[in-house]
């Protein structure tokens, strides 16, 4: 039986290689129909090498929504951004941690990237990334994650919370990126500081100290600071080995002064914006906002065997990079054979290829094609009642910098955009990819969060398809361990009291890899999804009454909850 089931991991895995397409596809014109064959031609472009992983702030990227903006500009369609263009421009730095950071206890003064490194700051959930320069008192908060630990506001408020780092879906401890350590920041907003004993799990040079910020102003959310150290460090701090003490334990006052500093992006980081303006003049002031991020990130220091990642991936992480969901670390000698296996089978259909390009073909390069595609049907078909606004998002990569500063910013009135839908990774989701997927396979969150109206309203165009999607609702589950609510463009809109919609075809183990390309997307399936898209704005924009926000509406300055 197990040789069965490997031979058809290899078959699927084999026939994803050699699918059409996997050799240079060349451009032609796209149709005013949403068409596989127009996907594809559009993921070559925007998903090849020289777009360098198209990261926000980088050439690739500025290039990225340059050519959107020239499509808009062809299709006719009306400029959404800033003084009558296409554009809106995000004020994005480079920020990374100040070397001379120090933390000191008891006299002790502990170095960066030795004892400590503070997390990449992110201005949609921290406008001022430093930490102000003062004593904190310390407590220990006991494991990062575990729900049975709670500390009352009066012995977090202001202080720096020391825990113990997060166990994994494999029971071994992980980072503060964890998602039951990110639960455990939610649950301490009035925090001076998060610090999580886990740097001993990683090197200094893996941890994410620097990244993309913003500098203009924005509402900052309620996040306390994040810092990790040593084991050892940790002790100093709490006079003791943390797995020793109870939750709630009194350590040393640390005085922290740690800072970040800023630097120039390379290329402007923009928000692409269009608008297909509404015929009813009773409702095309109100819109309806569809949105995807252009960016994705940068290329690695080093090259990886490309059939090695997948063959890797296909065992050992099946979620990619998404550590939210660990495999074992190490593959037992039969896990081995597999990934061998696959790798030798691959090496028989084509050279041995080295890659160091994240090429985010599926993200979410299938979500910004999706957008292309909609807003061509859209300029070539019957205007709805109310105006459909489009958004290609940048910064989604860097904690979802464009989405925060579009609305905190927004181009139009904010209470005027009635509902909004995104889509990431929305070019997957076959059986190569996840048991679970199938070209009826998808993912829906965040729809009735809200607004029931809009929940019903995906349901019902669903129900109306001629192959209704077999909508997968479980992603929207509360304290979901991938988090993945929280975690694109759309949270953005629904913290400031938007009803969303977020589809996706879901996770696989191209996730953050090299071997995101475009050959390993399905075209048929990423046609399928953008005119389903394209018809829940439709069905929306074209109510007589806006979607209704019957749910309470988030504190848009809280974390974020799953």
């Amino acid at each position: 039986m197990k040789s069965r089931t490997l031979s058809y991991l290899v078959a699927v895995i084999l026939l994803a290689a050699c699918r059409p397409g996997a050799a240079t596809v060349i451009p032609s014109r796209t149709s005013p129909a949403i068409t596989p064959e127009d996907t594809k031609t559009r993921i070559y472009l925007v998903a090849d090498d020289s777009m360098l992983g198209r990261e926000a702030g980088a050439r690739g990227n500025f290039v990225m929504t340059s050519y959107v903006a020239h499509e808009m500009e062809r299709l006719r369609l009306e400029p959404g951004g800033e003084n009558g263009t296409w554009f809106q421009t995000i004020p994005m730095v480079r920020r990374s941690a100040d070397s001379t950071s120090t933390l000191t206890v008891k006299g002790e003064v502990l170095q960066v990237r030795r004892d400590f490194i503070p997390i990449r700051p992110s201005a949609t959930v921290r406008l001022a990334p430093d930490l102000p320069a003062a004593t904190y008192e310390t407590v220990y908060g006991g494991r990062a994650g575990d729900s049975s630990v709670t500390l009352d506001a009066a012995q977090v408020r202001n202080r720096i919370i020391v825990l113990d780092a997060a166990l994994g879906a494999n029971g071994r401890p992980t980072s503060v990126y964890s998602t039951p350590a990110a639960f455990t920041i939610a649950r301490y907003p009035q925090a001076a500081a998060i610090m999580i004993a886990a740097l001993d799990l990683q090197t200094a040079n893996s941890i994410r100290s620097s990244g993309l910020g913003l500098t203009g102003q924005t509402t900052p959310m309620r996040t306390p600071f994040g810092i990790l150290v040593s084991s050892s460090a940790a002790a100093k701090i709490m006079g003791a080995p943390i797995t020793s003490l109870n939750p709630g334990a009194r350590g040393a006052n640390v005085r922290a002064d740690v800072r970040f500093v800023d630097r120039p992006v390379e290329a402007p980081a923009r928000n692409v914006i269009a608008i297909v303006r509404g015929s009813d003049p009773a409702l095309r002031g109100e819109y309806v906002a569809i949105g995807a991020h252009s960016d994705h990130i940068a290329p690695s220091a080093r090259a990886f065997d490309h059939d090695s990642v997948i063959a890797w991936n296909r065992i050992m992480r099946p979620n990619g990079a998404d550590a939210r969901v660990a495999g074992p670390a190490v593959p037992t000698e039969a896990q081995k054979a597999q990934i061998a296996s696959i790798r030798d089978s691959l090496r028989k259909i084509h050279p041995q290829r080295r890659d160091s390009i994240y090429n985010g073909a599926d993200d979410d390069g299938s979500g910004s094609v999706a957008l292309l595609e909609i807003a061509e049907s859209l300029a070539n078909g019957p205007r709805p009642r109310r105006s459909i606004m489009i958004v290609w998002h940048t910064g989604e990569e860097a904690g979802l910098l464009g989405s925060a500063w579009f609305t905190e910013h927004t181009t139009v009135p904010h209470d005027s955009i009635v509902a909004q839908l995104n889509m990431d990774m929305v070019g997957r989701g076959e059986k190569w990819d996840n048991p679970a997927g199938g070209p009826r396979y998808i993912q829906v969150m965040g729809s009735r969060r809200l607004s029931d109206d809009l929940g019903n309203v995906v349901d019902s165009v669903n129900a109306v398809r001629a192959v209704p999607y077999m909508i997968d609702y479980s992603f929207d589950a509360p304290r979901h361990v991938q988090n993945r609510y929280c975690r694109s463009d759309h949270y953005m809109y629904a913290r400031t009291g938007i009803p969303i919609a977020y589809l996706s075809r879901g996770y696989h183990p191209a996730y953050h890899q090299v071997t995101d390309e475009p050959q390993y997307i399905s075209y048929t399936g990423l046609a399928n999804v953008a005119t389903f898209v394209r018809d829940i704005a439709l069905a929306v924009a074209n109510r007589n009454d806006r979607v209704r926000v019957n749910k309470p509406k988030p504190d848009p300055l809280a974390p974020c909850q799953q």
